[in-house]
């Protein structure tokens, strides 16, 4: 089984993830304001963070990708 890379994508399946995932982030603050439990704060931070990990990754192959003429 072959797994996910963002070189085998689009870049319009990028885009659209991207703008996903940080949908997906902005969520989760939004969230994280309303929890009162310090262990759920924490897994939720945990999570933003592999989210924007995640997404820095999208933003570097699409940099790449204009760097390289699309190519």
């Amino acid at each position: 089984m072959k797994t996910w890379n963002a070189r085998d994508q689009t870049k319009e399946a990028l885009e659209e993830l991207l703008v996903r995932k940080y949908k997906e982030i902005d969520g989760n603050y939004k969230i994280l304001k309303k929890v009162s439990n310090i262990e759920d704060a924490k897994r939720l931070i945990d999570e933003t963070w592999r989210i924007k990990s995640f997404a820095k990754a999208i933003e570097m192959e699409l940099i790449r990708r204009e760097y390289n003429n699309g190519t």
